[in-house]
C-alpha cells in the first residue's frame, strides 16, 4: 500500500485495499467451485449419457468377454471365458499385455457366472455410456455376454453405469481372475494374442 498524506487517505486506501482482495478471493472461491461442479458433472450418471437397451437373454452363457483400455495403453485388463466345440471352458487372461494367456477351467465356472449376471441383473446395463462433455482421451471398457438365446453388450468411454450394476461386472472380473491365479502350470492351453484373436 503506497503512502498517503493523511490518515483518512490511509483508511480510504486500506479499505480500497482490501476490497480487491475479497473480490479476488470470492472469484477464486467461485472458479474452485465451478470446476469441482464441472468435474462432478464429466462423472458418474449425473453427467453421463446413456443410450440403448439390453433385453433379457435366456439360458445359460455360453461366453464373457471384457476388455478395459486407455489411449495410451491397451490392454490394460482383458478376461474371455468360453466353452469350445470340445465342451473345453477356455479363460482367457491379460493384464497390460498383449499375450492372452488362456487356462483350463471347471464346467461349473460358466454356472457360477450365470448366477453372477442374473443376480446383478447385467442386461440393466445400456449399450453405452459417454460423458457430456466431452473428453478426447481417457479409458474405455466393454463386456459383452453371451447367452443360449439372446446377449448384453455394453460399454463406454470415460463413463459408466451406477455402481449396482457395475459391481455385477467386476465382480465377475474378479471372480475369474481368482482362477487365473489358482491355475496349475497343467491347466495351461497356451497363449494366443490381441490383434489375432476375437474378441
Amino acid at each position: 500500500m503506497a503512502e498517503a498524506d493523511t490518515p483518512e487517505e490511509a483508511a480510504a486506501a486500506e479499505f480500497a485495499e482490501n476490497k480487491i482482495k475479497t473480490y479476488i478471493m470470492k472469484y477464486l472461491f467461485t472458479l474452485t467451485c465451478m470446476l469441482g461442479f464441472l468435474n462432478f458433472c464429466s462423472r458418474g450418471n449425473f453427467g453421463t449419457i446413456e443410450e440403448g437397451d439390453n433385453k433379457k437373454p435366456e439360458g445359460p452363457v455360453t461366453s464373457y468377454t471384457y476388455s478395459y483400455s486407455g489411449t495410451m495403453a491397451y490392454p490394460i485388463d482383458y478376461y474371455k471365458l468360453e466353452k469350445l466345440e470340445d465342451g473345453t471352458v477356455q479363460l482367457g487372461y491379460s493384464h497390460y499385455d498383449n499375450d492372452i494367456h488362456l487356462i483350463r477351467v471347471p464346467e461349473e465356472v460358466i454356472t457360477k457366472v450365470t448366477d453372477m449376471v442374473e443376480k446383478y441383473q447385467l442386461w440393466k446395463l445400456k449399450r453405452s455410456y459417454r460423458p457430456k462433455m466431452e473428453i478426447l482421451d481417457g479409458y474405455g471398457w466393454h463386456v459383452y455376454i453371451e447367452c443360449e438365446k439372446g446377449s448384453i453388450s455394453s460399454g463406454g468411454t470415460n463413463a459408466g453405469p451406477k455402481s449396482e450394476l457395475s459391481a455385477g461386472y467386476h465382480s465377475i472380473n474378479n471372480y475369474l481372475d481368482s482362477l487365473y491365479t489358482a491355475a496349475a502350470p497343467e491347466d495351461s492351453l497356451g497363449i494366443a494374442y490381441h490383434n489375432d484373436w476375437g474378441n
